[in-house]
């Protein structure tokens, strides 16, 4: 996939995300610490890892990397949230 592409996926993800979290569904209004947001993605990763070993590759990795959109764009919610350095 091209990077462009990529972002697409990411973007899509927020986008769900936010809809899916909103003020109206949560009473965080889907705001957290860096913290809150390091568990929900290291919960993800275990879930693809669980996954990954107890499935076939061609049914797994599939489901693997829908959990590297939604970790990405975990990130991504993270850092509009919470200040964060250029490299």
């Amino acid at each position: 996939m091209e990077r462009n592409d990529v972002y697409k996926l990411i973007d899509g993800e927020r986008e769900y995300q936010e809809e899916r979290w909103s003020s109206n569904v949560t009473d965080t209004g889907h705001k957290h610490t860096p913290e809150d947001w390091i568990m929900y993605m290291y919960d993800y990763i275990q879930e693809a890892m669980h996954i990954l070993s107890r499935e076939a590759s061609p049914v797994s990795r599939p489901k693997a990397m829908e959990i590297v959109r939604k970790v990405t764009a975990l990130g991504v919610v993270a850092m509009e949230q919470h200040e964060t350095k250029a490299r």
